[in-house]
């Protein structure tokens, strides 16, 4: 999609303030990180009704994009966990796993064949093999460079995600990619937040300042089992597909208790709700 046009540019030399401690590193972001495993959208569930005499060639190749994409950040965290031993990397790659079978669940449903190679640091598109070795190079530096490298990623999942589900009119891909979108809104806030850790602020690269404030609010806002995010205002119980981008209703049938609660609602579901909930 056209933001990896723009990528390249955005991998920047940052000044971080230096601090190598990992432990206090983890322990401040193992809370963040679980609560975004525990909301991350994933398709278990999911009855496909489409069929690919649905799809346009965009989605088509959207979805091939997605697949070999979310591997990138996948195999981009695997690398820097296996290099700085940080908690967030592994945690949110396995997370970054599931996220690549939900695309491919959509592709096998479809019929289309798989684009991944299956080998770990390489892909079938020119552009994401650059931009995985750019990426790479650059989380070396040291492992604040990786952090911020992981909330570029996230920042370019989350552009691409909302640009396709702005592009495709097809249910079935629409409910995949606002879960996906869910995840890396809160991918994106574990990672700033390791930063902020380590005393280095977050400068968005993709984002606009006020999207990326807006994301960053909203991400984990809300505590409860589920499979997305939900605005917590009351007690009650969520199901359906959720929200999409930035509050968006989605479809699906919920019930949502009553707004007596305040921020701390209580509720199981398997919905992606609001994004922009307080």
């Amino acid at each position: 999609m056209k933001t990896l046009l723009f990528i390249s540019a955005a991998i920047l030399v940052l000044a971080f303030t230096s601090c190598n401690n990992d432990e206090v590193l983890d322990e401040a972001l193992v809370s963040s990180v679980e609560k975004s495993m525990t909301i991350d959208g994933e398709c278990e569930d999911c009855t496909f009704t489409t069929s690919i005499d649905d799809l346009t060639d965009a989605d088509i190749d959207g979805l091939k994009l997605m697949r070999e994409e979310e591997l990138v950040a996948h195999d981009v965290y695997v690398y820097f966990y296996e290099m700085y031993g940080t908690t967030v990397f592994t945690r949110i790659a396995s997370s970054e796993s599931k996220h690549a079978e939900a695309v491919l669940a959509l592709l096998d449903h479809f019929g289309i064949a798989d684009p991944a190679t299956g080998v770990e640091g390489s892909y079938n598109s020119p552009e994401l093999q650059a931009l995985y070795d750019e990426l790479i190079t650059s989380g070396e530096e040291s492992v604040e460079a990786a952090l911020a490298v992981g909330a570029l990623i996230e920042e370019t999942d989350i552009l691409d995600l909302q640009e396709l589900i702005d592009g495709t009119t097809n249910i079935d891909i629409e409910t995949v990619y606002a879960n996906l979108l869910s995840g890396s809104y809160n991918h994106l806030k574990a990672f700033t937040n390791s930063l902020s850790s380590l005393a280095v602020d977050y400068v968005p690269q993709l984002l606009s300042a006020e999207e990326y404030e807006t994301i960053v609010a909203a991400a984990t806002a809300g505590s409860g089992n589920g499979n997305g995010q939900y605005r917590n205002t009351g007690n009650g119980e969520q199901s359906g597909n959720g929200y999409r981008g930035e509050g968006q209703k989605g479809q699906g049938n919920g019930k949502q208790g009553n707004q007596s609660q305040g921020q701390q609602g209580n509720g199981d579901g398997d919905g992606v709700c609001d994004a922009t909930g307080e």
